[in-house]
């Protein structure tokens, strides 16, 4: 099984078609958001897609209600700020990790076969015990100066990275 996993949007909705082109041609069967999304519009990208898309919220996702409402009409499902996710006999835990005391804790704790998050915008697959933490780094772009997602292999474990295009940062913008 295939996992697209993408993370702080932040309202770049062509990176986020870009993304969703890629995961469609690598055929990914379903879809981790981890937060950050922004606005509920966005959720007009996904129709139709026919992948799975199951999302929590970041510290930048104002409108809950409206991320919740507009992505479950589309057929996605928001698990708050935490959620559990069984995926072809793997226990996947996805959160945006704000906190980053609580990001270790719940790699720490060993329950989880992959932590997913997002939050500090960093492309990262690390092996920690039996649990691989997985950040695809930022779509968004300007902090990092790279738009990037992820691609999880249930089966091997492997996580592919994939460069959607590279942006100027904030401080190259700021000193011109």
């Amino acid at each position: 099984m295939l996992i697209g996993i993408l993370s702080d949007a932040h309202d770049s909705i062509q990176r986020v078609k870009d993304a969703l082109r890629i995961f469609s041609e690598q055929k990914v069967d379903l879809i981790l958001f981890a937060g950050d999304m922004i606005g509920s519009g966005n959720c007009y990208v996904f129709e139709g897609l026919g992948i799975p898309i199951k999302l929590v919220y970041g510290n930048n996702d104002g409108d809950r209600a409206g991320l919740a409402l507009e992505f479950a009409r589309i057929g996605g499902e928001y698990l708050g700020d935490f959620g559990e996710i069984e995926a072809d006999g793997l226990k996947i835990a996805l959160l945006h990790g704000t906190e980053e005391p609580l990001v270790r804790a719940v790699v720490a704790s060993q329950i989880y076969d992959v932590v997913v998050r997002g939050h500090n915008h960093r492309a990262e697959s690390t092996r920690y015990g039996k649990t691989l933490l997985v950040n695809p780094g930022e779509i968004w772009g300007y902090l990092t100066g790279l738009s990037s997602v992820a691609i999880l292999d249930t089966t091997s474990l492997e996580v592919k990275f994939i460069e959607l295009g590279r942006v100027r940062t904030f401080r190259e913008i700021i000193k011109g």
